[in-house]
């Protein structure tokens, strides 16, 4: 079973990213603290990460540059969103994507079956 990574704050985001991947037949592991999500990604060893820009007031864009220095973990799709277009930053900080919310939930899975060279 392919596993992901739903790092996000928000409770109804997470419960939402959940449900949709569960559908399509993924093992979920949520973070929703920013202290946890390097060591969760670190132990879980995911598929793939979707992780929102902000989590707890503080900016990811420095775990997606860690997660790309681990030999380990370097090669994980990660897949990076928000409500404010920080796609640049994203991309230069190491993320494979960026999708602005809102975004079409449909999207959202297209978008990781493709990294994952899954997509129908």
């Amino acid at each position: 079973m392919r596993k992901i990574v739903i790092v996000d704050d928000d409770p109804n985001m997470s419960r939402l990213m959940r449900i949709l991947f569960e559908l399509e037949g993924f093992e979920v592991i949520t973070a929703q603290r920013y202290q946890e999500i390097l060591p969760l990604i670190q132990q879980v060893r995911p598929d793939a990460v979707l992780m929102d820009v902000r989590v707890q007031g503080r900016e990811t864009l420095d775990v997606v540059r860690q997660i790309r220095q681990e030999p380990d973990l370097t090669n994980i799709p990660v897949v990076m969103t928000s409500g404010m277009d920080y796609r640049k930053q994203c991309l230069d900080a190491g993320a494979n994507c960026f999708l602005l919310k809102p975004f079409v939930p449909d999207e959202m899975v297209r978008t990781i079956g493709t990294l994952l060279g899954t997509a129908e």
